[in-house]
């Protein structure tokens, strides 16, 4: 098994001493926050690999923390919560949370949901980069497209011709072609 990096993310003192033995004696490292502004701060600085925010944290609210973390890509959240009321796995697909614990909470139903969490949010975030970079590739390829278009119109050359006029413009100065298709759509336009 893997060593992580978990932030617990609770104000009940005994609660969080609970947690954190567990993942102890399962040889992970773990960081305790008090309050809500507490866990997002740590989780700011240390990056870790997971934070457990409890739904009853003080200073700010348990689904803002989750928010928050998640927006700054920081890491995946599971909340823990002594029950589920009306309305909470609702909430719960609003906000940026990847799985909840019910307390009392059980060692190994806590340690096999860490490893799960962790690994499918590495998943996640290859699955996320991939698709930013298909876009990256996608808007490219509309620029060089445009471009090719309007050297086609403006220099009179067909298809093969104008895309063949920028690939040498790209050779010959060593530029990618999408810069290249930049540079003619802001001297054509």
């Amino acid at each position: 098994m893997s060593q992580w990096r978990i932030i617990i993310a609770d104000s009940n003192d005994y609660s969080r001493s609970t947690l954190k033995g567990m993942l102890l004696s399962s040889g992970h490292l773990v960081y305790e926050a008090r309050d809500g502004g507490s866990a997002v701060r740590l989780s700011r600085s240390l990056m870790p690999d997971l934070v457990l925010v409890d739904m009853g944290i003080v200073g700010m609210n348990a689904y803002e923390v989750a928010h928050i973390i998640d927006s700054d890509n920081v890491a995946p959240v599971i909340l823990m919560t002594q029950t589920i009321q009306r309305g909470f796995i609702e909430e719960v697909k609003n906000y940026s949370v990847f799985a909840y614990l019910l307390k009392p909470i059980d060692k190994a139903v806590l340690l096999s949901l860490t490893e799960f969490v962790i690994e499918n949010h590495k998943k996640y975030l290859s699955l996320k980069n991939e698709i930013e970079s298909l876009k990256k590739q996608i808007e490219a390829r509309k620029k060089i497209e445009k471009a090719k278009g309007l050297l086609m119109k403006v220099k009179k050359l067909d298809e093969d011709e104008a895309y063949t006029l920028m690939r040498k413009m790209s050779m010959d100065s060593t530029l990618p072609m999408e810069v290249i298709a930049e540079r003619i759509l802001t001297k054509y336009s």
